[in-house]
């Protein structure tokens, strides 16, 4: 019997465990004692669910069993030792209550027909007062930045939204980094998309700021995630609203973009339903200067010059409706759907020019490269969510499925020389489209009686197919202005891979409050890759044991240290392997590797976080890394001066650091966050002769002061050092912007005004590479400089977020560049 068979019926005998159980609870006796009961707001005498009803033994102050009401307030609970007993009722907002009963053979049924419950919001006559809530918090594995919290978010994008976040650094094109590593898994509700294995600058793009409650930053998740992501994970949450009816309308407009963003809410009994949609008109202007200094193969010094400049208009859009049925208090069933489309060009115009000894112009040509990258594409989900009668007891299930319809990326490209004369001609077409399915099945089990002590398992399916079809025109000899195939690089690449997992996970709450979590993820990974021509097929298989363990210690209610340590695996994307040459740039190529193993890291992390009520908070977190075979960006210059960049596992690294994060009200109406980094890299790779080590860091400030008449105004500066990298070191960089906002409570209207880099037209980072027989300084400029205006009319309620929840698809590492 073949491994894939094997796995498939491995995964499909898991659920079969977990349904099995799940039946067992549901219909598990009882007892032969019972208490039952109603519990109701103490002032309109309304049904509150979702309180939790603990039984404790006076005998022996112990648990003897709990549960939660229902949406009608009901609970039950049964037992098999008659006794003396008290029922804790607990629920956030309410007064915990005591009620004292006794159960013996004559009463063996206690039925309590109405239990009330006082709210501890107290209403004072004459004094207000003035709650400070945390715009980043430490939860159980996890900091959360609570994005909706921050004013100063108005008019931008997820990608401005994660460069405020903790531990994240953004850089100048919008890519996301943790702790040095762009390898991390970005999540929007818990689910992944194929738009963030294609380009997560592109993707977050797409996020209008407004609709983020929070972002999750895991940097050390547990075996209940996809072993996937060496650096961590982000969840970025969504806001979503239970009002009758509630939405917003945003318009943005700047000297660089524009965009309409709608968003609607409607509820109505046990239905929710909500929907927004995002069309953006984005234009990035940017300057490159190359200079490259290599050999030829007489040993005589060459240099290349370059000179490109770009300015290019991307229109996308995407829009998601989400229905929620809420069945009863404890049944939750989700479905969405999400559509997107756009074009993400990259044309530019770019002057080549080579000398050798002497400074002796060898040759100069004029460039010009147009480019289409057209990309449209759906998601689906369905999710089932199932709380039990005994508290902590849950049941999800979730199928996903995802069609990226088009995945274009074609270009053109002309070689003139300085009378406008065609030297060379070549176009490339690459056709991509990918399909990916899911389906998850989690199940946690309480190991005591008050849930708080339990056991989790899960199994998981991915099954991808993704094709390339691609095919390369050149120039024919002597005939510059007449195109022809070329065969060595046309082809059609399909490529498989299929993924099963499970995992099982306990978590302990322990005495003198200590807490445990310990896990371990199994997870069997087959891949196959066919061409259609010139390569062989591949197959690639492999097994991943993934551990993890926290332990977290809670000193007081400020205070308290956590322990964790993970395993990682980072899997290559199908860009990364694809063999199909992007020869844009005839002097610098870039091609996928089709022989790219996955890469592993370990990591331990220790932090203390310091929390008080009065709204300071201050989180330190050390950390060590040891990533092997890891899968590095390349660039090696041939003979005649033409650079080939791919991934390779040619290196491994070590990284050490320390990542501090603060929030605090400096005065009245004056909050200050903070963000500081400091780390240290050494990678090393036997195959290439490098060594190369040091230090590198970055701060960002975020200051807000809430002014009179609703007014706000807000400051946020970002500086990022010089950061080491297998083959250099990147220069470092600062980013800075401030921002007004005007609030009109009555009619809901927000303005915001907001401007970046406002004391100079550009901003610049070098990235340089000195290596085995060359060296480069490739400079960037980027125009900038913006004025942005924001509009928002909000109506409706405010509206609350629904707990549902999603699958993780993290299990792809993602490229930034194409």
């Amino acid at each position: 019997m073949q491994l894939k068979t094997i796995l498939r019926y491995t995964f499909f005998f898991i659920c079969f465990i977990v349904c099995r159980q799940v039946t067992q609870a549901q219909n598990q006796p009882v007892g032969k004692y019972q208490i039952k009961g109603i519990i109701a707001d103490s002032l309109d005498k309304k049904p509150v669910e979702f309180v939790t009803v603990n039984l404790l033994d006076v005998s022996t102050t112990k648990s003897a069993g709990a549960t939660y009401t229902n949406d009608k307030g009901f609970f039950e609970l049964g037992l098999n030792k008659k006794g003396d007993y008290k029922l804790e009722l607990i629920l956030v907002g309410y007064h915990p209550k005591t009620i004292s009963v006794t159960i013996d053979d004559q009463a063996p049924v206690i039925n309590i027909p109405l239990i009330v419950l006082t709210s501890n919001v107290q209403q004072l006559a004459d004094v207000v007062v003035v709650g400070t809530r945390q715009l980043v918090e430490q939860k159980s594995g996890m900091l959360v930045y609570h994005a909706e919290r921050d004013v100063t978010n108005l008019g931008g994008t997820a990608a401005d939204v994660l460069r405020k976040t903790p531990v994240l650094k953004v850089d100048a094109d919008g890519n996301v980094s943790m702790r040095g590593s762009s390898n991390l898994k970005i999540l929007i509700n818990g689910k992944y998309s194929g738009q963030m294995a294609r380009s997560p600058a592109d993707a977050l793009n797409m996020i209008p700021a407004d609709m983020i409650k929070s972002v999750e930053v895991i940097t050390s998740p547990s075996s209940r995630y996809d072993a996937e992501g060496a650096a961590g994970v982000i969840n970025i949450i969504t806001k979503k609203g239970t009002d009758s009816l509630n939405g917003a309308l945003e318009i943005v407009a700047s000297n660089w973009e524009q965009a309409f963003n709608p968003r609607l809410a409607f509820s109505k009994g046990k239905w929710n339903v909500n929907f927004f949609a995002h069309a953006h008109r984005l234009q990035q202007k940017r300057e490159t200067n190359l200079l490259r200094s290599s050999f030829t193969d007489n040993g005589e010094p060459y240099q290349l010059q370059q000179q490109a400049f770009m300015n290019n208009v991307m229109p996308h859009g995407m829009s998601e409706i989400s229905v929620d049925y809420q069945a009863d208090s404890s049944t939750l069933i989700s479905l969405s759907a999400t559509g997107w489309l756009g074009n993400w060009p990259s044309d530019r115009r770019q002057n080549n020019t080579t000398l050798q000894s002497g400074a002796v112009v060898q040759q100069f040509e004029q460039q010009t490269i147009t480019n289409n990258a057209a990309n449209q594409g759906y998601f689906l989900s369905l999710g089932y969510s199932k709380k039990f009668r005994r508290v902590g007891q849950e049941l999800f299930v979730i199928a996903l499925y995802e069609d990226n319809l088009k995945d274009d990326f074609d270009y053109d490209t002309w070689h003139r020389n300085t009378e406008g004369v065609i030297l060379y001609r070549e176009q490339n077409n690459n056709h991509m489209r990918s399909k990916e399915s899911t389906l998850q099945i989690d199940y946690t089990h309480p190991i005591s009686k008050d849930g708080k002590n339990q056991l989790e398992i899960g199994a998981k399916a991915i099954l991808r197919d993704v094709s390339s079809d691609y095919t390369t025109l050149a120039s024919a000899d002597n005939q510059p202005s007449v195109l022809v195939p070329v065969s060595s690089r046309t082809n059609v690449f399909d490529y498989g891979q299929d993924i099963f997992a499970g995992y099982v996970q306990t978590k302990f709450n322990l005495p003198n409050k200590w807490f445990l979590q310990v896990g371990v993820r199994l997870e069997e990974t087959l891949i196959e890759g066919r061409f259609k021509t010139q390569f062989q097929p591949f197959k690639n298989n492999f097994r991943n044991f993934v551990p993890s363990a926290t332990l977290t210690k809670t000193l007081n209610e400020a205070n308290s240290f956590n322990l964790r340590y993970t395993q990682r695996i980072s899997r290559p994307s199908i860009i990364d392997l694809n063999p199909n040459i992007d020869a844009r740039d005839s002097r610098n190529l870039e091609s996928g590797n089709p022989d790219l193993r996955p890469e592993a890291s370990h990591q331990v992390e220790l932090s203390h976080t310091l929390s008080t009520e009065a709204g300071f908070f201050f989180n330190t977190s050390l950390y060590g890394k040891q990533t092997n075979n890891s899968i590095e960006n390349i660039i090696q210059v041939n003979s005649e001066g033409v650079s080939l960049s791919t991934k390779q596992n040619l290196a491994s690294n070590h990284q050490y650091g320390v990542n501090l994060s603060t929030s605090f009200s400096l005065t009245k109406g004056i909050v200050l966050e903070s963000n500081a980094r400091l780390g240290y890299m050494d990678f090393k790779s036997q195959a290439l002769n490098i060594e190369r080590k040091g230090w590198g860091g970055g701060i960002n400030v975020n200051t807000t002061f809430k002014l009179r008449n609703n007014y706000t105004l807000q400051a946020f500066g970002d500086y990022d050092s010089q950061a080491v990298t297998l083959q250099g070191h990147e220069t470092d960089w600062f980013y800075y912007s401030f921002a007004l906002k005007k609030e009109w409570p009555k009619s809901k209207i927000t303005a915001g005004l907001s401007t970046v880099n406002p004391f100079s037209n550009t901003m610049s980072r070098s990235r340089v590479i000195v290596a085995s027989g060359f060296t480069s300084d490739n400079v960037t400029r980027y125009y900038n400089r913006a004025v942005k205006l924001t509009l928002v009319w909000k109506f409706g309620g405010q509206g609350k977020q629904v707990n549902r929840k999603s699958a993780s698809n993290d299990d792809l590492k993602s490229s930034s560049e194409r």
